[in-house]
């Protein structure tokens, strides 16, 4: 079983984010990757609704990987019993606003994410 956090910072360059993939399983967990990306981070407009998502309702205003060049050749990880890997990404000069940011795991035989709320001032 594998638990996501998503932690973002206001910094002077613009938004830091970590994704934080913990392994709260017995056994350990291999993640197939299909390029040299390990995560992807997206911005969407912050929508107050009773779930507190706005994705599948609107464009992403901001999508990491749309700005980076990654190896094209497939990878693994495992993570074993306890274990946790982190992802990192930084999104540089947002404009300000409130933002539902989106971290997932690009492996392709899992889905794992999270999410949190920034304001950029």
């Amino acid at each position: 079983m594998l638990d996501a956090a998503l932690a973002t910072a206001t910094t002077d360059d613009g938004v830091a984010l970590s994704l934080r993939i913990e392994n709260a399983g017995a056994d350990p967990v291999t993640l197939q990757f299909r390029t040299g990306q390990r995560a992807e981070f997206t911005a969407y407009p912050a929508d107050e609704d009773a779930e507190g998502s706005a994705e599948g309702r609107a464009d992403p205003v901001w999508r990491y990987g749309a700005s980076q060049m990654f190896t094209q050749a497939l990878g693994s990880e495992t993570i074993g019993p306890g274990e946790a890997v982190g992802y990192e990404g930084t999104w540089r000069d947002p404009p300000a606003g409130t933002y539902r940011v989106v971290g997932e795991a690009t492996a392709t035989d899992r889905d794992v994410r999270a999410a949190a709320v920034v304001d950029v001032e």
